[in-house]
C-alpha cells in the first residue's frame, strides 16, 4: 500500500510543485526604441510578477513574442539578463526572482 501511495503521491506532488513554481517568478522587463537606447529618459520599464498569471509566461503570449523566446525567457535564472528585439523594439528582460 505504501508503495502504491508513493509511485502516486510523488509524481502527482512533483507536478503541482512545478505547477506553481512559476507564480513566485519577477521579471523587470525594459522596452526601448530606436533613438530611445540612446536616452533613458525614455525608457519604459516594467515589473512584471507572474502571480497574476494563470499559466507560465502567460504575459508574453498576450504580448506576442515568438515561442522561441518564450522558451528563452521562461529557462532563465535568478539575475540573469536576456536581449530581444521584438517589434523594432529592443527588450531587456531580468528574472530577479
Amino acid at each position: 500500500m505504501f508503495r502504491l501511495f508513493n509511485k502516486v503521491w510523488k509524481p502527482c506532488a512533483k507536478a503541482f510543485h512545478a505547477s506553481q513554481e512559476f507564480q513566485q517568478r519577477i521579471w523587470v522587463v525594459s522596452i526601448q526604441q530606436g533613438e530611445q537606447q540612446k536616452n533613458s529618459a525614455f525608457n519604459n520599464t516594467y515589473l512584471i510578477n507572474e502571480d497574476s498569471f494563470d499559466t507560465p509566461m502567460h504575459w508574453m503570449y498576450d504580448k506576442g513574442y515568438s515561442a522561441g523566446d518564450i522558451k528563452k525567457v521562461d529557462k532563465m535564472q535568478r539575475s540573469q539578463v536576456l536581449v530581444i528585439e521584438f517589434e523594432n523594439y529592443i527588450h531587456s528582460l531580468i528574472r530577479v526572482k
